[in-house]
């Protein structure tokens, strides 16, 4: 929703050539209704259950979709294509951890097979669309980098297209946290507030922040007399389930390390009232060991919230010098720069500078610009592949742009 809500306007506005069908869950119509034009038609699809239901839908009525239709060219922005089609494909790869070795082995830590098994037919299929679109798309150059190196796609190219943020659109809606939520938080406690913006799951790295937060707490504590709140947009408990992600064993760490009444735990906060949330906390900190991109700090720098994050490549490419860094598991790290921020002014200050002007290198307008491009190029492409596919006599040489 929030890629599409930012998208669809820009697509009317920069394009009126070429005609748009936007396929959307029938769940979401009210969300999209408003954005249906003369270019851009709305439809509503109810694939079945699942993943494996999904796959089978896309690869099957979707396929029938697109020839009824006569598609020009399908752009498929969850990493995964149409197989077999000769209709060219742009396609956004966006989860890193298709190819990564590291959600593995955290997985068969946790001795979650099913899940692996899972996992590994996911990733075989991500890496087959990847060699079946005709252009591909990375959101960084540092996860272009990786994908490159995985297994079979060395040769691959990626076009390079980041995802904007408009400060706008993210600051003008009405909606509020909640009374439970504000209670939650201590809005009135004169404590220091240190967020995490993430639904629960393995590869968010939760169990590391969790272990950093008796030390945050204890050197803020000796620094500026003042305790630390942990605000997390989940709920981490026992027998929680999150898309086949178990909480339990980041509730137990919770538990042992008695830091519950530390953490305030929101659970999902309304997209439109998420603004709200950034301008009451004093620090961002992303643990995460796998990322392609992460809206959240950019988000965190347009809303000047000073940053700490997890050493990663593709943090580094979006967040610059505009964050200070930890090794991604060390705990120990992570705590001291964290204390750091919060208990010098002076340090949370230049962060917050830098990330303010940094994030302005993020703009839809730009990104929208670069879609229609990439559109374009693969429409030559489509009139080539007529030619040796000829269409059957009395229809249309040419597909609908």
């Amino acid at each position: 929703m929030t890629y599409l809500r930012n998208v669809l306007p820009r697509l009317e506005r920069f394009d009126v050539t070429n005609r748009y069908i936007v396929l959307v869950p029938a769940e979401h119509w009210d969300q999209y209704e408003a954005y249906s034009s003369d270019y851009l038609r709305i439809e509503t699809v109810s694939p079945p259950g699942g993943a494996l239901g999904r796959a089978i839908w896309e690869q099957t009525l979707l396929r029938s979709f697109v020839r009824r239709n006569r598609i020009g060219v399908m752009v498929s922005l969850g990493n995964f294509a149409v197989l077999g089609t000769r209709v060219p494909q742009i396609l956004f790869s966006r989860n890193e951890l298709y190819f990564s070795g590291e959600f593995e082995k955290d997985l068969k830590r946790r001795g979650q097979q099913r899940t692996l098994l899972s996992h590994r037919l996911k990733s075989r299929f991500a890496r087959a669309s990847i060699r079946q679109a005709q252009i591909n798309v990375a959101p960084t150059a540092a996860f272009a980098d990786g994908m490159r190196r995985s297994d079979g796609l060395s040769d691959i190219r990626f076009e390079i297209l980041p995802f904007g943020f408009d400060a706008n659109l993210f600051t003008g809606g009405e909606a509020r946290l909640s009374n439970k939520q504000l209670t939650l938080l201590g809005a009135d406690e004169d404590c220091l507030r240190l967020l995490y913006v993430s639904h629960y799951n393995y590869f968010r790295n939760f169990e590391t922040l969790i272990r950093a937060l008796p030390a945050i707490r204890e050197k803020v504590w000796r620094a500026e007399k003042k305790d630390v709140r942990l605000v997390l947009t989940t709920d981490i408990r026992q027998g929680a389930v999150y898309d086949g992600y178990d909480s339990t064993g980041a509730a137990n760490l919770i538990d042992e390390l008695g830091v519950r009444n530390s953490i305030a735990m929101l659970g999902p906060v309304d997209y439109d009232a998420l603004y709200r949330l950034y301008g009451m906390c004093d620090l961002f900190v992303c643990p995460s060991y796998s990322e392609s991109f992460g809206h959240p700090l950019v988000e965190a720098m347009a809303l000047g919230v000073p940053l700490v994050s997890a050493h990663l490549p593709v943090h580094r490419e979006v967040c610059g010098d505009a964050a200070l860094y930890f090794n991604v598991f060390d705990e120990t790290e992570l705590a001291e720069k964290a204390a750091l921020v919060l208990t010098d002014a002076d340090l949370a200050r230049t962060l917050r500078e830098r990330g303010l002007e940094r994030s302005k290198q993020f703009s839809w307008d730009q990104h929208v610009r670069k879609l229609i491009r990439l559109i374009e190029r693969c429409l030559p492409y489509r009139t080539a592949i007529s030619t040796v596919f000829p269409t059957p006599r009395n229809q249309p040489e040419q597909p609908e742009r």
